[in-house]
């Protein structure tokens, strides 16, 4: 018996071993919430039909897992891999997309912990709980945790980089955390190649914290080469397609040394559009309560946030003098670089405007919302001579007064989407049924058709990857005639070539409508088989 109760002990230290005072015990009921939160919007997204990126990863996950050997190969090779492959295990293991979509939840419910123990270590416990409040009601990470998109994995390692970093670093707790950093980056950047913007203010961290002594840290070359030689299974794959993958990939995500239209795979923004995201944060932070694209727009969160840009940044710009000697300043420019760069990078090659591309961003958006409370905090215990766990609770209440927007923008947002190419899934499917795994499809709705028909597919381009250039109608004839596809898709979910509207009428005896989608009495989606005969 008493072998067993070791055994207990142990099984207790390793999961609640970290609880040590009422600030972990509060933080740990918040995490409990964020879980159920987050399951309830999994069983509610749990069954919607995938977006076009999201069918991306996941049908190359299927092609990776052996589903059908006919499959094309639509990989696009400037892409972190390791999304599609972790989906393509869930896939052979029989898990499948129900398996993926719970991953999503877990992670982000562990960016909730990860933001926690990160912030407790960067400033105190209570700016960490109430940050983690933001980040459990954020409807920006609510309704992306339905999403089978990069960005929720990315970032939950990202936050695992960060924590280690600053533990093994920073804090000196163990060189073993700073290794570990170098794993969870790499994962973070496999995941998302754009994630390695976010290692420039980490670099630049670094240099205020250590200036030119880096050089000769050994612990910093480890890290290093261990980071390396993880991210040089992407370096490979990426060099047998494009050669040079630093000139690639610059060329491609930065513009530098792009001379024609159509080089870059991003689409570059004008000087105008790099604070597009600054703009942005009101809606960010509060949602649909707030103004889309204006930066003056005043709500609630958002009044937080600037309040906290006063009292959490004053100190830097008024000591900035003080950079490279005192840690204090050190760490607030970090978090201000994080920010800026970061938003200004995402307005720069994303100037369509993704909220979810801010996900790395928010948690520290929200310890910024959430620094004012904590002054607040000390001004309510001491005017109304409360004690402090009666003082923290008010506040506590306060933030989820605040955050209730979120939450309900989050649930509507959701519900208004869960139907969206619901007939791009179902034409999908239906094919599935009626064909054999030879034959061939022709439709824009590329990956989406292809995780659902689990069919060979072609746009009408012929274009099946961003790296091959777009053919012509008369190509498409000649492709026709000699590879006999089975199906055609024609729809107004997609952006579809001019000429392919047409391309049915024009081929009428050879074009049969077999099966037609509608929404509100208007036909959406249309399947037409190819006759031969």
């Amino acid at each position: 018996m008493e072998e067993i109760e070791k055994r207990k002990n142990k099984i207790k230290n390793l999961f609640f071993g970290w609880i040590k005072d009422n600030h972990d015990k509060v933080f740990l009921a918040i995490l409990i919430l964020a879980f159920i939160i987050r399951l309830w919007f999994f069983f509610k997204t749990m069954n919607q039909p995938l977006w076009w990126d999201e069918a991306d990863y996941m049908s190359n996950s299927k092609n990776w897992a052996g589903f059908n050997s006919n499959l094309l190969d639509t990989w696009y090779y400037r892409r972190g891999f390791l999304w599609a492959l972790i989906g393509a295990v869930f896939f052979k293991t029989g898990l499948g997309e129900i398996g993926v979509r719970f991953l999503v939840a877990l992670m982000s419910t562990g960016i909730v912990a990860t933001s926690y123990f990160l912030i407790q270590k960067m400033f105190n416990k209570k700016l960490a709980i109430l940050t983690c409040v933001g980040l459990s009601f954020s409807w920006v990470y609510l309704f992306f945790t339905g999403r089978l998109l990069t960005e929720i994995p990315s970032t939950f390692f990202l936050l695992l980089f960060l924590l280690f970093f600053w533990k093994g670093y920073i804090l000196k707790e163990g060189n073993k955390f700073l290794y570990l950093s170098a794993i969870f980056c790499a994962c973070a950047v496999l995941i998302r190649m754009q994630t390695l913007m976010f290692l420039i203010p980490v670099l630049i961290y670094i240099l205020f914290k250590d200036k030119f002594k880096i050089f000769t840290n050994k612990k910093i070359w480890i890290t290093l080469l261990i980071f390396l030689l993880i991210f040089s299974s992407y370096l490979i794959v990426a060099w047998t397609h494009y050669g040079n993958p630093i000139a690639d990939l610059s060329k491609y995500y930065l513009g530098i040394g792009s001379s024609q239209e159509g080089e870059v795979g991003v689409h570059l923004a004008q000087f105008s559009d790099l604070f597009l995201y600054f703009n942005n944060l009101p809606y960010i932070l509060d949602g649909n309560n707030a103004g889309y694209n204006n930066l003056f727009t005043l709500s609630s969160i958002y009044i937080l946030f600037l309040f906290g840009v006063i009292f959490l940044f004053s100190n830097l710009f008024l000591g900035i003098d003080k950079i490279f000697k005192d840690g204090e300043i050190q760490k607030r420019a970090f978090i201000f670089l994080w920010i800026v760069l970061g938003l200004l990078f995402l307005g720069y090659i994303a100037p369509q405007l993704e909220q979810r591309y801010t996900i790395p961003i928010l948690p520290f958006l929200f310890t910024i919302a959430a620094y004012p409370l904590t002054k607040a905090n000390e001004w309510i215990k001491n005017k109304f001579h409360l004690n402090e766990r009666k003082s923290f609770l008010i506040i506590l209440l306060i933030l989820f007064l605040f955050l209730i927007p979120n939450i309900l923008f989050a649930g509507s947002l959701t519900g208004s989407k869960i139907t969206s190419y619901l007939e791009v899934k179902q034409a999908g499917e239906w094919i599935k049924e009626n064909s054999n795994p030879e034959d061939i499809v022709i439709s824009d709705s590329l990956p989406q058709t292809i995780y659902y028909s689990e069919r060979q597919t072609y746009p009408f381009s012929l274009a099946y990857r961003r790296d091959i250039t777009p053919k012509n109608e008369s190509d498409l004839d000649l492709f026709v005639k000699e590879n006999k596809p089975k199906y055609l898709i024609l729809s107004i979910l997609e952006s579809h070539p001019e000429w392919a509207y047409s391309y049915p009428e024009k081929n009428s005896e050879l074009l049969v409508p077999v099966k037609a989608y509608q929404q509100n009495g208007q036909p959406t989606l249309v399947i037409y088989k190819f006759n031969y005969s």
